[in-house]
């Protein structure tokens, strides 16, 4: 995982750690492309402090669940309030992916980006095959479509020239 802060001349602060355990994920690539001028469209120009404050909670949240391996705090430091509320509308496969039932082996849905895609955080006790086959089932009962692609955090990403570790 890599968190990066741009400073002054290109040059960024930097950290990277690699997240404790297993975190299988289910990507949901729907047909339908979402430019992301469009996404950004529809966001608002302001949001209250209310919003700000728990998506910088729950970004806070997310980096320790990695850290620490805790699914639990992981499930609940997904919320976001400041993308996800305005850009359901245009991202169909976002809230019926949230909304997984837990039991069935989703810990947590997300916008992948600016959306459409969804990604989702797996619970590693659960076969991820048959999550896999439980999310297809939903999509199809709700008549929708998505290629749903296994994959999992990378524990060694790519390198951009322009991030420099800031001493």
């Amino acid at each position: 995982m890599t968190v990066a802060r741009m400073i002054v001349d290109g040059e960024a602060q930097v950290a990277r750690f690699v997240p404790r355990g297993k975190w299988p994920l289910l990507l949901a690539i729907p047909d339908e492309a979402l430019p992301t001028e469009q996404a950004r469209s529809v966001l608002p120009e302001k949001y209250s402090r209310a919003d700000a404050v728990t998506n910088i909670q729950n970004s806070m949240l997310l980096l320790a669940a990695l850290y620490q391996g805790d699914r639990a705090m992981l499930a609940s430091a997904l919320e976001d309030r400041i993308h996800q509320p305005y850009r359901e509308k245009l991202c169909p496969l976002l809230a019926p992916l949230r909304d997984f039932p837990k039991q069935q082996g989703v810990l947590g849905a997300v916008l992948s980006g600016a959306g459409p895609s969804v990604m989702m955080f797996l619970d590693p006790k659960v076969r991820a095959e048959k999550v896999k086959g439980k999310v297809e089932a939903r999509l199809r009962g709700d008549g929708l479509r998505a290629e749903l692609v296994m994959t999992s955090i990378a524990k060694r990403g790519g390198e951009a020239s322009f991030l420099r570790r800031s001493k």
